[in-house]
């Protein structure tokens, strides 16, 4: 794995973690989105503050990008740690946005006409389109990038939910920068904070380790589970036409491509976090 020092913590989040704490009194359910594929890194570990005396709903989103059976294990680690209710969700399952709601009505032990959920996660979790799927309309801004939440919104969604919409908040300090790394894979850093060849780098030696075939059936090209990761670049730039004046392989362009193919799914479904590998409480 490169060395690489990877830190954000932009004053928006730390404006956006004061004004949630200010409201928590007003809240009943706590809905915590993850991104399925990162269901260790993608927590923030100051969440488990706001959950303190409240109803907790995971929601593992993309789940349709995750490996399904690291999703089913990682929901049973959930509950035994103490959430209330787990939802492996997809924004393009239309029938999802029922269960979620019936899922959240349900985690009500104090039986109240009207639940006012706070909905919390990292950047480029997918909690707008979370909310827009809960709403029924398009209420919030959606993109497939960090920071497009720049403000606390409150919005209406049928079956008596009102939903506090917030800005993705990541902790002040990666103490684990291997997590860090699995964050910048998945498109929860801004690019802009780290070099893209030295990312993308340890995401081809991850691939080649544990999803080769994927690569090879994505790029057609043979992929050797003992061979260098440059090598393997060199295939992919070569299939795929990716040159420098002079025919010299183009790596940043490369390594650009790797990095979106993976963002969005195109190398298939993938969990980077696995249930069994991460010790220590959730919660």
């Amino acid at each position: 794995m490169q060395e690489q020092l990877i830190q954000w913590y932009p004053g928006h989040m730390k404006k956006a973690d004061r004004q949630i704490r200010e409201k928590l009194k007003l809240i009943d359910v706590v809905v915590e989105v993850l991104d399925a594929r990162v269901p260790y890194a993608g927590r923030n570990p100051e969440i488990a503050d706001y959950c303190r005396g409240k109803q907790h709903v995971v929601v593992l989103n993309k789940s349709d990008l995750a490996d399904p059976e690291q999703t089913r294990a990682w929901t049973e680690r959930f509950l035994k740690e103490g959430a209330d209710a787990v939802v492996a969700y997809t924004a393009v399952d239309a029938g999802q946005r029922k269960k979620l709601t019936e899922t959240i009505r349900s985690c009500n032990p104090k039986g109240k006409n009207e639940l006012r959920c706070l909905i919390v996660g990292i950047p480029n979790a997918g909690k707008s389109t979370i909310i827009n799927s809960l709403v029924g309309k398009k209420k919030t801004q959606i993109g497939n990038k960090p920071g497009v939440t720049k403000g606390q919104q409150w919005l209406q969604a049928p079956d008596q939910l009102a939903l506090l919409d917030t800005p993705g908040i990541l902790w002040p300090k990666f103490e684990d920068q291997e997590a860090a790394i699995h964050l910048a894979w998945i498109g929860s850093i801004k690019d802009t904070l780290f070099e893209k060849e030295n990312i993308a780098g340890d995401l081809m030696n991850f691939l080649i380790e544990n999803y080769p075939g994927r690569l090879e059936e994505l790029y057609g090209i043979t992929v050797d589970p003992d061979q260098p990761a440059w090598t393997v670049f060199d295939a992919v730039a070569e299939k795929r036409g990716l040159l420098r004046k002079g025919g010299e392989f183009d790596y940043l362009r490369t390594s650009e491509m790797l990095l979106n193919d993976f963002k969005n799914g195109r190398i298939g479904r993938i969990t980077i976090d696995r249930a069994d590998d991460k010790t220590g409480e959730t919660e």
